[in-house]
Parts: structure tokens; C-alpha cells; sequence
């Protein structure tokens, strides 16, 4: 988690970022809790997941902006995620 006063798309103000990863199993349900949270979805038939997928929530909370960053792995969890400020390895031994 992080906070400060950094601003998101339109030039809203998010108060707090929150980094998830979803790991585990393949097939047992990730990529369908992501497209609950994130779009209000739920289909029976998806496909699995190649690679890692990607999506984010901004919410209001108790007069605060919270944006969720939430990303859906294979079931393959040697992931290395390597971006301009964020170094995060996980590997599954």
C-alpha cells in the first residue's frame, strides 16, 4: 500500500494505491474473482488465463479515494514484475 497525494485518470485524487497479486492454483477461481471485483462480471465458460492479467478499482471510501491495482497470475507463479518504481519479485519454490 502506499499513500499520498498522487492523482489518477482526470485528474482525480487518490489518497491510498493498493498493490494485490491473486496466486494460487490454476483453474480454482482467480481470474473470476477479478472480474467480479473489478467489472461486476461472472461467465462459467472463461478461458484460462496466459501470462498474468491486469485491472484496477478506484473506490471512495469514508471521504477517501482508494485505487486497487490487482493482478491475475496463470497459476505459474515464478512472475517477476519489474516496473519503473516497483521491483517486486515472487517465486513459487
Amino acid at each position: 500500500m502506499s499513500r499520498g497525494g498522487s492523482h489518477g485518470e482526470l485528474g482525480q485524487r487518490i489518497d491510498y494505491v493498493f498493490k494485490v497479486v491473486l496466486i494460487g492454483d490454476s483453474a480454482v477461481g482467480k481470474s473470476q474473482l477479478l472480474a467480479r471485483f473489478a467489472r461486476n462480471e461472472f461467465n462459467l465458460d472463461s478461458k484460462a488465463t496466459i501470462g498474468v492479467e491486469f485491472q484496477t478499482r478506484t473506490l471512495n471510501i469514508d471521504k477517501r479515494t482508494v485505487k486497487a491495482q490487482i493482478w491475475d497470475t496463470a497459476g505459474q507463479e515464478r512472475l517477476v514484475i519489474n516496473r519503473s518504481n516497483d521491483r517486486s519479485i515472487f517465486s513459487k519454490s
